[in-house]
């Protein structure tokens, strides 16, 4: 397993379809702190990623920090082209785990549809099954997530502990 990792002014942009799992992605949390992960795999609506235990002041992660971090919360899924391709706000592809493979995703769901046509699927697409609406709860929602919306979640999650 190879860690590179070229930092936060290499590259400010990184279309859409040069993101691809293994890459490490960074992104300013407040105006002192910044918030590291890494994506997963591509699904339907985004890419899905999990976000590091690690914050730091400066934009900077190297392998040793990458390997001692657990996920913060549950993966969520980015909206990848707002985020990195478009730019709708400043988070940056800032390194690539080669040959990566994720782990601890066996008990991984994503959640589709409405009323009758609801399904849930496993972390990487392969099974998907028709689930109850009632169900639908216990899954993440295939539904992309912007800049505002994972920065509330980390608030939550940093919140209760």
């Amino acid at each position: 397993m190879s860690i590179k990792i070229w930092g936060w002014d290499k590259k400010k942009r990184t279309m859409l379809r040069f993101i691809k799992p293994g890459d490490i992605f960074c992104f300013p949390y407040d105006d002192k702190t910044y918030c590291f992960g890494r994506i997963m795999t591509k699904i339907m609506t985004g890419h899905v990623a999990e976000i590091f235990d690690y914050m730091s002041t400066e934009p900077t992660i190297n392998e040793r920090e990458i390997n001692n971090s657990s996920r913060l919360m549950q993966v969520v899924i980015l909206d990848s082209y707002g985020l990195f391709d478009k730019k709708m706000a400043d988070w940056r592809i800032i390194g690539h785990e080669e040959e990566y493979v994720p782990k601890d995703v066996e008990d991984i769901y994503f959640t589709y549809g409405v009323a009758l046509s609801c399904k849930r699927m496993d972390f990487f697409s392969d099974n998907v099954t028709p689930i109850k609406q009632s169900e639908k709860s216990k899954y993440i929602e295939v539904s992309p997530e912007g800049d505002i919306s994972i920065k509330n979640l980390i608030a939550e999650k940093i919140k209760k502990e």
